[in-house]
């Protein structure tokens, strides 16, 4: 029981710091998140009510008060936008190396070794049976507008090498967060409900007597049993019995009620990716762009309801009449309203005009729209368009500025991918995945060293493209050059394969689509060869086209006396 109450301590103190964030999560939840889990109902539930609480159609019931979805949608359009240019789904967004090789230098097997690492993680990731793209678009989706996205990673033995891991995200309502020394999460407690009948399914006998009573029974095996799933650094070795005991991470499941211990673990990795929006010193959470986007958001959405009562009364604006004990006054097309007109023709019934301005407010909330899509890097987010006559150098210009402009604000995702890569390249080597007989096997220049993410998304390739566009007007003023002094020899200065090299890289193309060190070196040894051999048949070619000359002019001599007598003449 001692390690219980300690755990459930440790979760309590995390819940009393996280207490500051709770209110600022549920205001930006009801209007940019509608549809995520009530963090309202969590929150007010307190820590020992979660098993009452259920998901329900949260959506619907937040939509009420929505009256403009600006912030809905520039979320949306933020998590495209990032999906797009640094996680895309149809091509690699990272590389794989070793921390001492990450330079321009790096041999080519080491690149080939990479691409084949980042291609497997890829094809990994797209395996429906990984959940990967649903765990990462929700974990953005929440990084985006609460400032922190979390995703759970973990290995799956069941399967094999198509799909080792599973990866499920996980509600920030549900996470209590801690830090080390150096401002990295390492903490989890994480508070969850499942029915008692998952909880067996789950754990079998280890479950409590009281739940698994209650999986037994079919009117209580939906009644709902509060979990809590703890991942600390480990401060002392596990139990004999703990097959994780030397892991860098210890691992326990808990039934909160009855203090009960589920599953006794460990992680060699940190298995909670948390994305962070803007981490600031050693918090372990963070604001999101909608932090500082909140309260215009707000002053929108009351500002839209105050221009729809306006238009519904330009439409339909209110009566006044005079009390004459007359009926409901029926203003449909066509009808007639007895008894609401004087002798004299005046209408005893009028509209109440306020002169209000439909126009008016519109203006104002364009103006608040845009200024929330700036807030929200919505106009960072559209996409390049080429103008049908723009060059291709032009077209790298855009795409250079685009990539400087975007580039702040996904430099705070990376830190986050890099952690996921770390965790996943750890659960393949504890599965063996790097040993020299596998596929994987680490090429020469990575043995014994640590493998380190190089990132490679479409936002870093258009962030270098400013490259290409500068070699392309080197080597073109180098040409004019050329020209100019009539001296081809200038455009030797210029290395072909160092250039090639950097297009790759820019461009985004596999490093085996380039000959290695040995296989150039064949080549050029072959063409060396077949140059000789078309010397040797020229020569031969040669000398036998003047062998054939001599021998026709012996024969022109005999036949001639003239040419006979000036012949020996000269011998003479």
């Amino acid at each position: 029981m001692g390690v219980v109450e300690d755990l459930l301590d440790r979760q309590a103190a995390l819940a009393k710091e996280r207490s500051q964030w709770e209110q600022h999560w549920l205001d930006v939840a009801n209007y940019a998140l509608p549809n995520v889990d009530r963090f309202d109902r969590m929150f007010n539930s307190g820590a020992g009510q979660l098993d009452s609480w259920a998901s329900g159609p949260n959506g619907a019931d937040r939509a009420r008060s929505i009256y403009d979805t600006t912030s809905l949608w520039a979320v949306d359009r933020g998590v495209a936008g990032f999906m797009s240019l640094i996680t895309p789904q149809s091509e690699n967004w990272h590389g794989i190396a070793s921390a001492e090789v990450m330079s321009d230098d790096v041999d080519h097997a080491t690149e080939v070794w990479s691409d084949r690492f980042a291609n497997y993680l890829h094809k990994m990731r797209n395996n429906p049976q990984t959940g990967f793209w649903v765990a990462h678009k929700s974990a953005l989706r929440a990084m985006w507008a609460l400032g922190t996205g979390i995703q759970f990673v973990s290995e799956n033995l069941q399967r094999g090498a198509d799909a080792p891991m599973s990866y499920r995200y996980v509600q920030l309502s549900e996470s209590y967060l801690a830090t080390n020394y150096e401002g990295v999460v390492d903490t989890n407690f994480r508070c969850f409900t499942k029915t008692a009948a998952q909880c067996v399914a789950k754990w079998g006998a280890r479950c409590s007597a009281d739940v698994r009573a209650k999986a037994a029974d079919a009117k209580t095996r939906d009644q709902m049993v509060e979990l809590v799933h703890a991942v600390l650094p480990r401060a002392e070795r596990g139990s004999g019995l703990n097959t994780r005991r030397n892991a860098a991470w210890a691992e326990f499941y808990l039934e909160r009620r009855s203090k009960h211990v589920l599953h006794e673990g460990g992680y060699n990795a940190f298995p909670y990716v948390v994305y962070h929006w803007n981490q600031m010193g050693h918090q372990a959470y963070s604001e999101g762009p909608m932090a500082l986007a909140l309260a215009e958001v707000k002053s929108l959405n009351a500002l839209s309801k105050d221009a729809l009562m306006a238009s519904q009364q330009a439409v339909n604006p209110p009566t006044a009449s005079i009390d004459d004990g007359f009926g409901r006054v029926n203003l449909n097309p066509g009808k007639n309203n007895p008894g609401l007109m004087s002798p004299e023709g005046r209408l005893l019934v009028q509209p109440i005009v306020t002169a209000p301005r439909p126009d008016f407010a519109e203006s104002i909330l364009n103006i608040k729209r845009e200024q929330i899509k700036e807030s929200l890097y919505v106009n960072l987010w559209q996409l390049l368009m080429n103008s049908p006559g723009m060059t291709a150098t032009e077209a790298l210009i855009r795409a250079e500025e685009k990539g400087q402009l975007l580039g702040p604000a996904a430099a705070s995702l990376y830190t986050g991918i890099a952690r996921l890569v770390d965790v996943e390249t750890q659960y393949l080597a504890d599965r063996g995945a790097f040993e020299p007989d596998q596929l994987l096997a680490l090429p020469d220049a990575l043995q014994g060293k640590d493998i380190a993410v190089q990132m490679d998304t479409p936002l870093d390739r258009m962030r270098r493209s400013g490259e290409v566009t500068g070699m392309q007007r080197t080597l073109e003023f180098g040409a004019s050059i050329a020209q100019l002094k009539q001296d081809p020899k200038i455009l030797e200065k210029f290395n072909a394969d160092t250039m090639l090299d950097t297009a790759r890289k820019v461009f985004g193309a596999p490093a085996a689509m380039f000959k290695t060190e040995e296989e150039l070196e064949s080549a050029r040894d072959e063409v060396a060869q077949m140059e000789q051999m078309m010397q040797a048949m020229q020569l031969a070619q040669a000398g036998g086209a003047a062998a054939k000359a001599v021998g026709e002019g012996a024969r022109a001599i005999e036949g001639s006396p003239t040419l006979a007598a000036m012949a020996a003449g000269s011998q003479e």
